[in-house]
This record gives structure tokens, sequence and C-alpha cells, in this order.
């Protein structure tokens, strides 16, 4: 039995890192979304931005160190994939839109990254 409840706590940690990794982040998107030009709050919130980005950070490596080799694995693979992925669809877009003029669209970014999240 004790095994059993020693996973259980385990499992119980790991599920808490991750939600609070995917929390810090949330807070981290929404003090950046809310940031204006000129409000006085503006250093407060990117303050608040810059530790949710870096809480979110910590959370994530405290999850990534529960996890067994093989899981290390393949979250690592995962990572990796997502890095990448996110750098070069950007880059990709930024080229051919400077190489080919194609006018700004506020939207694309968001829509590169959320494609670049579901490959992830």
């Amino acid at each position: 039995m004790p095994h059993e409840t020693l996973q259980d706590e385990s499992t119980n940690g790991r599920r808490t890192s991750l939600l609070s990794f995917y929390l810090a982040t949330l807070l981290s998107a929404i003090a950046l979304s809310v940031v204006g030009s000129d409000q006085p709050l503006r250093k407060p919130l990117l303050s608040l931005a810059v530790a949710g980005a870096g809480a979110a950070v910590w959370f994530l490596l405290r999850f990534l160190r529960s996890n067994d080799e093989r899981e290390r694995q393949i979250n690592y693979r995962a990572l990796t994939f997502a890095f990448t992925g996110t750098l070069i669809l950007p880059s990709l877009w930024a080229f051919c839109r400077v190489s080919v003029s194609i006018p700004f669209r506020g939207w694309v970014y968001p829509l590169l990254w959320s494609f670049c999240g579901a490959l992830a």
C-alpha cells in the first residue's frame, strides 16, 4: 500500500506543477495583452508579465524533473520540435513578407504560434 500512496502523491505533484505552469503562462499572457502604451500601470503589468513568465519556466522545469527517463526523452524531443517549429515558421513568414512584399496582417503571427503549439 505505501507504494501506491507514494505514486499518488507523485502524480498529484506533477499535476500541480503542470497546472501551475499553465496558470502562470495564462497570467503572463493576460498581463501582456492588457498593457497599453499610455497606461500608468504599464511598468507593474510588464513586471507581472515577466514574473509570470519566470514562474512558468520554473514550474515547467519542476514538472520535467519529476519525470522518469523515458518521459524526459519524450518531453525534451517535443520541446525541441516545438522550439524549432516556432523559430522556423515565423522566420519563413517574415522572409516571405520582406521578399514578396506581403501586406502585414495582425492575425498571422498568433495563427502561426498556435499552429506551432498544436504541432508540439
